[in-house]
Formats: C-alpha cells, structure tokens, sequence
C-alpha cells in the first residue's frame, strides 16, 4: 500500500492576480497565545500564529484529506503495521540547518512528552531511522486511521531542530521550516513574523492546498495584534490601521459589508459550543446533575446571544450531512428548557445546594457570554452556579487541574473539522477535557480507530454518540459560525482554520 492519499488530492490552482512582494500586514486577533511551542498547545490563538511558522510531515488538504508536506510520500505496509515516510530533500530549517531523519525522530520524540493531543502517537510502538532523509513507524497494531490522525492540526506535531528535542515545553526556540520565522511575542501587544527567504517551497503543488501545497511569503513581516476589545478592533480595521481580523462581530460585519475598503467572510459551521464537566468533583461527578443541568438549557437562547445570530441549532457530535453524522441520536436531550424533568433529577442526584463553578474566560467572548446565559439558567432551576472569569490562558491551566472548576465553555473549532478520530482523542486517554474518563467512552474510541472501513466506523461513532448523551460529560449546545474581515487592499486571503499569511500580498 502506498501514498495513494498524497497523491489523488486535486491541486488548487496557483492565484491568477499579479502578487507583489512587500510590506507589514497585521492581523489582530482577541488573546495572546498561551505558547509558540505549536506541539505543547491546542489553543486556536496560538494555532493562528504558529501554522505559519512550522510544519507537519502530513497535514489536511483543502478538502480535508492528508496530503505530504515535509514527507516525500507515506509508504504503508500491506499489514498495516509499518509506515515508511521519505522526507523532501533541501528543506532548511529558520536557523539555516537542512532538515534530516535525526531532527524528525527527535521531534517526534519530544511530541511524545509535551504534545498536547496525547495520545496521537499512542499507535506507534517506536520510530526509527532508516536513512538519512527517511524514517519508519512500526506500529503497535494496525491502525487504518493513523494517517488522519496524525495529520492533526490541533496541536500539530511539528518538525523542529534536533537541538531542541530536550526542551521542555514552551521552552524551545521557535524554529521551524516555514515561510515565517519567529522575530518577537511581546505579550498584550504582540507577535512579529518575517519572510523566511530560504524557505523550501513545495514545487508538487501549484497553490496552496489545506495545510500544505506551494507558499509563498509575500509580506516582508506579519504582525500579529493583541486587541482584547472588539469595538477597539473593528475600529483600527475601519481607520486603516490593521488589515485582517482574524473574527469580527455579526453586528459590525453587516454593517461593514457596503464599505468599499472592507471585505467580509462568512463560515459557519466554524465551531462547536460546549459545555464540559469536571467529572472528578462535586457536584459535576454526580450523573444524574449533569443529566439535569443538560436538559435545563435552552441551548437557543444561549446560542442566539453567545453568536449574536450566526449559529445552527445542532444536537449532533459530527455536523449534519457529514460522512459521519449520526442522525437523531440524542436529539431527545437537545434544547429542552425542561425545568421540572431538571429538578426531579437534581433532587435524585440529591443535589443539596452546593457551589457549581463555571469556569470561563474573557478573551473570547462566545466563551464569556455562553457562562452568563448557561449560568442564569441553571440558577432558575436551584443550581448554586458562580460565574468564574479570567484570561486564556489561565482558564487552559485551571480547566487541567483536577479540581478547582466545575464546568467550563469552550468552542472547539479545530476538533470537529477534524473529524470523529480528532474530536473524539480529546474526550479520552490521559487527558480527556472532563478529567476523569469514561472506560466505555475509552474502549469506543479504540473501536474507531481500529475499524477497518468508513462503514464499520460510522456505525461505531453511532454508539459514541449514544454514549455520549448517557453519561452526559460534556453538552453540545450547538454550531457557531465566523465572521472575518480585511482591507480590501488585501489580496489572496481565503478564510481557512487559521490565518494563511503565504499567498497573500497587498494590491499594487
């Protein structure tokens, strides 16, 4: 079996306008990164930055399909149990080093102690070199969606120098093989990017392609803003100050739409919204709590004022019409509003009033308005819930405490692009978004990716999903959408998972 994967992707075509090369694009986005270190974070605001810094030896295709980037091919063995991957030759590191097998294995290696989707080399029993631009997995079983997983962007394992294989995380230089090095991270202000100008360019490709394909580095630096407020920002956009937002309110995105100096995009679905539990402490370990806090939402009402009107009321754990949608499972949870069947839960979890923490941050203001509405809510129905606010990045290290939280909103935005191997890595293994697993929940993920067909896998996220409104660890509420926006001197840009600064160049 070889890189059949690789090599039927169709290739976007390269853009047709007359690029020019040059000038200081900034991109504001809401919150500082929690780190540059791409393995060690699954943070969107981090993700923004780094996908333009490092790279991936697969990643996802426009039409999310792994394609090779820093792989020559992915050469698999007829058992499934060896995955040879030739590397591209001439690929320089930022620190003017060509990239071998030494630096790959050992990237890989520090993924193992510091990446922050755990188990995605779980499947791997060793990594060996096998020549000097070529290494080999063996793997511990057969694992016919390995490729997919592994071609994760969520905290992508990113090839890095060998010398900084021992570091710990967030503790490494910064270097990677993409169009932009790393120059500054000032932090509330912001991170600077400049063109790498021996970037190894992907000639098999005619333009960019998801993750991969040929880039270009037009801009001689790309600075990324840290613009908390949004008025703050739609007004720097609209005075000319900053070119790209990487998000932009509904409201000011239709009001911008007859600006002739502005553009505007949409993309829904962007994101789930959710609503995870601490399985681990009172009163969110209790089952019947969580089964009454999922039937009191009006998942409606908190999606209608979270997204100020760009959202999908969706029960489903895949997004409807997608090869893994499982149908109406669950649909008999969804969007409730029960107030009365909520009670009589609370009163058989024997709920006696204590403290529910809702754990939230401030940055992103989906995240904030969610905890308010879902707060609210739970108060009319007896639960003692507290809103507690802070930053990003501390709400990323107190939600991996094992106490301390309760529940906690997140959108996640990467994980359901990726599919059910991606989404479902973060609810298992040694760190699942609730603390404390769910063994059935665990042994079905083992069942997905060891299915052998689409069918078989279809049928086994059908029971994930079943599971998923049984134990009640984390509430979809539903699909958010994304607006975006730019100065129409902008050229090039095309809304994707993060912000592409390669192929993109300002008119004239």
């Amino acid at each position: 079996m070889t890189g059949a994967l690789a090599l039927s992707v169709a290739f976007f075509p390269s853009d047709a306008l007359a690029q020019t090369m040059g000038g200081d694009v900034i991109v504001v986005q809401g919150s500082n990164p929690p780190s540059l270190d791409a393995m060690s974070t699954s943070s969107q605001a981090s993700r923004n930055i780094n996908m333009n810094i490092y790279e991936t030896l697969y990643g996802f295709s426009e039409g999310i399909t792994p394609i090779p980037i820093l792989a020559e091919d992915c050469i698999i063995s007829d058992d499934g149990l060896t995955y040879r991957f030739p590397l591209r030759k001439g690929v320089k590191f930022h620190n003017g080093d060509e990239m071998t097998a030494a630096d790959v294995k050992a990237s890989l290696e520090r993924y193992r102690k510091v990446g922050a989707t755990g188990n995605l080399l779980d499947p791997v029993e060793s990594i060996e070199i096998t020549g000097d631009y070529e290494v080999t997995f063996t793997m511990k079983k057969a694992t016919p969606t390995f490729l997919e997983a592994f071609s994760s962007p969520r905290a992508p394992a990113v090839i890095i120098p060998e010398e900084d294989a021992d570091t710990e995380a967030g503790k490494n230089s910064f270097v990677g093989t993409g169009p932009y090095k790393y120059v500054e991270y000032v932090p509330d202000s912001h991170v600077k990017l400049e063109r790498f100008a021996d970037y190894s360019a992907d000639t098999r490709y005619s333009g960019v392609d998801g993750f991969g394909g040929n880039k270009t580095a037009y801009f001689d630096t790309v600075t990324f803003r840290i613009i908390t407020e949004p008025g703050a920002q739609v007004a720097a956009l609209e005075a000319g100050e900053v070119h790209i937002l990487e998000q932009i309110p509904v409201p000011s995105a239709r009001r911008l739409e007859s600006n002739a100096d502005i553009v505007t995009y949409e993309n829904i679905p962007w994101a789930f919204n959710t609503f995870i539990f601490n399985m681990n402490v009172s009163p969110s370990d209790n089952v019947k709590f969580r089964e009454a806090v999922q039937v009191a939402l009006n998942m409606e009402e908190v999606m209608g004022i979270t997204t100020e009107g760009l959202f999908q009321l969706d029960h489903g754990w895949q997004y409807e019409g997608t090869t893994y949608d499982a149908g109406d499972i669950g649909k008999d949870y969804y969007n409730q509003a029960d107030a009365e069947r909520a009670k009589a839960l609370l009163a058989e979890a024997g709920y006696a009033g204590e403290e529910f923490s809702i754990l939230t941050d401030g940055n992103i203001p989906g995240h904030s308005k969610s905890a308010i509405v879902i707060a609210e809510q739970l108060n009319a129905i007896g639960i003692n819930a507290v809103v507690n606010q802070v930053d990003w990045p501390t709400a990323l290290k107190i939600r991996l405490q094992p106490e301390g939280w309760n529940g906690w909103t997140l959108q996640m935005g990467i994980e359901p692009y990726l599919g059910p191997v991606g989404l479902i890595a973060t609810l298992t293994g040694e760190k699942p978004h609730f603390i404390k697993n769910d063994p059935q929940l665990d042994a079905l993920y083992e069942e997905l990716i060891s299915g052998t067909t689409v069918e078989a896998r279809k049928e086994t996220f059908a029971k994930i999903q079943t599971r998923l409104y049984e134990f009640f660890g984390v509430v979809k509420l539903g699909n958010i959408g994304l607006m975006q926006a730019s100065r129409s001197s902008v050229k090039g840009f095309k809304p994707f998972r993060f912000p592409r600064m390669y192929n993109v160049w300002f008119e004239g």
